[in-house]
């Protein structure tokens, strides 16, 4: 209890602060409305006890209206400003949520550590967190709402109160003692509640997943000439059905509280009004007496109820600040940085020692489970060598990459650039020395030349690439080598000989909108579609276009066909020259223009050579590279039996 206090104190302390910074006087409102609240009750049981009293003492009739007039203006008065206050709540809730915390949430997607980013924990954290901050209904944006419930109802359980110890202070005591036991099942509710929370998570997402990808173009090609519509159902009713299952649990929790809440209501009301009762037929009270304290506890037992649904309303929507707030103090903790990219001159060499990594996931027992990936790796990335890494899929080609552009940490060893740790250099800062083609890249709904040029300009006012553009690379290859010149912004003919050095040119030029001819066709109005060999293409205009030392090609020409693969390759063998780079191929032959082709199996590097070398060594490149020649070999017969 002591930590979920904690938890509680520190919820309220991080979304108030949050709503300080976005509007100060909105912190107030709680507040000023609950006050507003508790008036206005006050307000409403003594003006029938007012005007009850007069009638009793034979008041004069101008008395009276007096009496009438004075209680409902001020009743009026009262109730305008609070619904004022309240409407004024709700409306700051909606916009701070989402001017405020959707984009927090958006900007933490975008800038979470990637490590955390692929693993399920860390997609669950984003989905719960996604949950939380996705209607203008339910989640973080009642949380004012259900702050300002709660201090209502301790005001009027505070003032009314006051009235009925009048009484009898026995009336009182019942009364909060059953309130106590349902706001302890409140409690409980709630409590299994969020326990279900992580399997509603899961099956929202494999909910949006069979509803928002499954109507692509590419998908609408699969699914028609594959006949996949009744699989498709089947598995969105296997979705839907986990989905029921979650909220069917969810609704059997809340319908058990609601039928205690209603038998102890009955119970609570009922010996109140039994006692009022007996009390005025025994000549003890009058009938203005026996008014205010029939409603004082009808509004003490509305204010309890109010207090048990706010108690459970409220542990819900902190319930959901928790999970937002969890999902934005993800990463780990960064160790203080030694050095900058600036420091990284001249030719850029790595040294791999002793590098192991390994995925971390829990079992069904909840324990965790280590799933090596890569073993005790050495090696040294030579200044302008053009690395090739070669084997088949889940050697662990695509981690060795990831590992050597910063998005993942060593679980064992370390990474030098330059003789110095990449542990000790900011992410993002270290990430500007690469340019980067992955296996799965997208492209944005926007012009062919914003996806290239992507934020270039962004990135050098903040001074993170901007050595890197400026500096003389004769050697490099790089834009310097093509146009002659630095730039600090970028120009159209950049981009062009970056176009046509991807092999682009002639499908840009062919668009009646050029280079400016905006993508992604179902979203942006006048846009084209590209085929999968122009988009590959596009992205290495890209990679080209961020004239980074250190190029990253993974599998880049997967969707080209040989003589256009050839092609690029060649044109990349000449455009490296002198520049670090590293490609990732299943086709052996695409390779043979690099210095040195690493091969790995299971995680290790089993051999390492030229192409002529490792052919020679008649290993497992040798045997590989021998079956892949097989489908590119002239035959009349490419498909016999043997």
């Amino acid at each position: 209890m002591k930590q979920n206090i904690k938890s509680i104190a520190g919820n309220f302390h991080y979304l108030f602060c949050e709503l300080y910074l976005f509007r100060k006087s909105s912190v107030f409102l709680p507040f000023l409305g609950s006050t507003l609240r508790t008036v206005s009750s006050l307000v409403t049981i003594w003006i029938p006890k007012i005007v009850l009293d007069l009638i009793e003492s034979n008041a004069d009739t101008c008395r009276l209206l007096s009496g009438i007039l004075a209680g409902s203006a001020a009743l009026l008065t009262v109730s305008t400003a609070n619904a004022l206050v309240h409407n004024h709540i709700d409306c700051c809730s909606r916009v701070f949520l989402f001017t405020g915390l959707k984009s927090k949430w958006e900007e933490k997607m975008m800038d979470l550590d990637y490590e955390i980013f692929s693993s399920p924990s860390g997609k669950r954290s984003a989905e719960k967190a996604r949950t939380a901050v996705s209607s203008p209904n339910f989640g973080v944006v009642t949380y004012l709402r259900r702050v300002t419930e709660l201090l209502e109802s301790i005001g009027g359980i505070f003032a009314l109160s006051a009235v009925i110890c009048r009484l009898h202070p026995l009336i009182l005591l019942l009364l909060l003692l059953l309130f106590g036991i349902e706001l302890w099942y409140a409690g409980l509710t709630e409590e299994r509640r969020h326990r279900l929370q992580e399997d509603r998570a899961g099956a929202d997402r494999k909910l949006n997943y069979v509803a928002y990808h499954t109507r692509g173009i590419s998908e609408g090609k699969d699914i028609r000439v594959y006949s996949m519509t009744a699989w498709l159902r089947r598995t969105a009713q296997e979705a839907v059905a986990a989905k029921d299952h979650v909220e069917g649990s969810i609704a059997h929790q809340d319908f058990k509280k609601m039928i205690l809440n209603g038998a102890l209501v009955f119970l609570r009301n009922g010996c109140a009004y039994a006692y009022l009762i007996r009390q005025y037929f025994h000549g003890s009270m009058t009938v203005g007496d026996f008014a205010l304290a029939f409603f004082a506890v009808t509004g003490l037992g509305g204010y309890l109820g109010q207090l048990a649904q706010g108690c459970s309303g409220f542990m819900e929507a902190d319930n959901y600040v928790t999970d937002f707030r969890q999902f934005m103090e993800l990463g780990p903790k960064r160790r203080k940085q030694k050095h900058s990219a600036d420091t990284v001159t001249g030719d850029v060499c790595f040294v791999w020692e002793n590098v192991s990594f390994s995925y971390h996931e829990k079992d069904e027992n909840g324990s965790q489970k280590e799933i090596p990936i890569l073993k005790d790796i050495s090696l040294t990335i030579r200044p302008g060598e053009k690395l090739a890494i070669v084997g088949a899929n889940g050697a662990g080609k695509t981690t060795f990459v990831k590992l050597l552009c910063g998005l993942l940490r060593p679980t064992e060893g370390r990474i030098l650039v330059n003789g110095m740790d990449i542990a000790d250099f900011d992410g993002e800062d270290y990430r500007g020395l690469f340019s980067a083609v992955f296996q799965k890249s997208s492209v944005l709904p926007v012009s062919i030349r914003e996806n290239i040029t992507l934020n270039v300009g962004d990135v050098r006012e903040d001074g993170g690439r901007e050595a890197f553009s400026e500096k003389k690379l004769p050697e490099s290859g790089g834009r310097e080598a093509l146009s002659g010149k630095t730039f600090s912004e970028p120009c159209s003919e950049d981009v062009w000989r970056c176009i046509r050095l991807a092999g682009l040119e002639e499908k840009v030029r062919s668009l009646p909108e050029g280079a400016d001819t905006p993508l992604v066709r179902q979203i942006t109005e006048h846009g084209t579609e590209l085929s999968g060999g122009e988009r590959q293409r596009l992205l290495l205009a890209r990679a080209l276009f961020k004239d980074a030392p250190v190029l990253i090609l993974d599998e880049p020409t997967a969707a080209l066909d040989p003589i256009a693969e050839n092609q690029i390759y060649q044109a990349y063998g000449r455009l490296t020259e002198g520049r670090t780079s590293v490609f990732i191929s299943h086709r052996l032959a695409s390779t043979r223009f690099c210095d040195r082709i690493l091969v790995m199996e299971d995680g290790k590097i089993t051999e390492a050579g030229t192409h002529t070398e490792l052919v020679a060594k008649e290993g497992s490149y040798a045997e590989m590279f021998r079956v892949q020649s097989r489908y590119y070999a002239l035959s009349p017969a490419p498909f016999s039996a043997e």
